[in-house]
């Protein structure tokens, strides 16, 4: 365990999307110059109306895994054909989750999304269902992007929700060739999270100070420091050099989610954040000496005294705090 010794004394527009049923051209495997020849989409089948919550992940892909090795480049969508069935059909599946008084463009189909997850995941299940292999991003931190593919010869990458919540049509994205989905993820937080790419290193060391000197308590603060790892660091805005680092910059929306995946739950509550404790016992109040705050990695407390906070790699903190 290492740990720290600190002694303190007191003082969106979205863009017009193409007609689901219109001729594409090939590209992908291609050149961006490479002539392409037109043609006509397969029909697609009529899926099964989607149920649940579920389908955000393609795990039974029947082409198999694609590669962590691949190029990924805008070129000219063999699959947006099939994205736009997919939310043409969910339209007349799941009416309930659009609200149709509200559109982009009037006849577009563009419609306002009233549940995220259920528009998302039945763009997944209604690929799936006509032969396609699909799955939200999982290194999307928002999760929201699309994966899809029809061989391992390359995969497509699309944006089907505006920023102001609506259907995107033409949302395509990038080709990865080859496919760049599904793939084992390793060391990597659970999908959905909200912690996406770049993933930080492990924990190496938590970093902790008296944050505030109130009349009747004060008040700890904390932060993991992840690294050592200066290409990381830099990958998410410290260009200081520093090889050592918070998991993001405090104004970045993955911070939460990427300590909450890094650093664990407290062993005391349960709930994502450290584990606090003073004189090897937890805080529960002034009784105590410490009571827990609205943030997991802030701590009143209310003697003098050794205070310690961990992470669940077991490195810690120490704080001597004399009042």
């Amino acid at each position: 365990m290492r740990t720290m010794l600190h002694r303190v004394s007191l003082t969106a527009l979205a863009a017009v999307g193409f007609l689901a049923l219109q001729t594409l051209s090939c590209g992908g495997g291609g050149s961006p110059s490479t002539p392409t020849t037109p043609v006509t989409p397969t029909p697609q089948p009529t899926p099964t109306p989607p149920t649940g919550g579920g389908g955000g992940s393609a795990t039974a892909c029947k082409l198999g895994n694609g590669s962590t090795e691949t190029d990924c480049s805008k070129r000219s969508s063999r699959l947006m054909d099939a994205v736009h069935w997919a939310q043409d059909a969910l339209v007349q599946q799941k009416p309930q989750i659009f609200d149709k008084s509200h559109e982009v463009v009037p006849g577009t189909g563009q419609y306002l999304v009233l549940d995220k997850d259920a528009y998302l995941n039945g763009l997944v299940s209604n690929l799936v269902a006509a032969g396609h292999c699909a799955q939200r991003d999982p290194a999307d931190y928002t999760y929201e992007r699309l994966q899809v593919k029809s061989e391992n010869g390359f995969s497509e990458n699309f944006d089907v929700l505006s920023a102001t919540g609506y259907v995107r049509r033409g949302g395509y994205l990038d080709t990865c060739t080859p496919a760049s989905f599904p793939v084992e993820r390793g060391d990597a937080p659970p999908a959905g999270s909200g912690c996406g790419e770049p993933y930080p290193p492990p924990v190496y060391r938590m970093q902790c100070k008296i944050h505030l000197f109130l009349k009747d308590y004060y008040v700890l603060d904390s932060t993991a420091l992840v690294g050592h790892d200066w290409v990381y660091c830099a990958a998410i805005g410290y260009t200081d050099g520093r090889s050592l680092c918070p998991v993001r910059k405090d104004e970045s929306p993955e911070r939460g989610p990427c300590e909450a995946w890094r650093v664990g739950n407290a062993k005391d509550t349960g709930t994502p954040g450290p584990t606090w404790t003073f004189n090897g016992n937890y805080c529960t109040g002034p009784a105590s000496g410490c009571e827990h705050s609205d943030n997991p990695y802030q701590m009143r407390v209310f003697v003098s005294g050794t205070f310690t906070v961990c992470a669940q790699t077991g490195d810690c903190c120490q704080v001597v705090v004399e009042r």
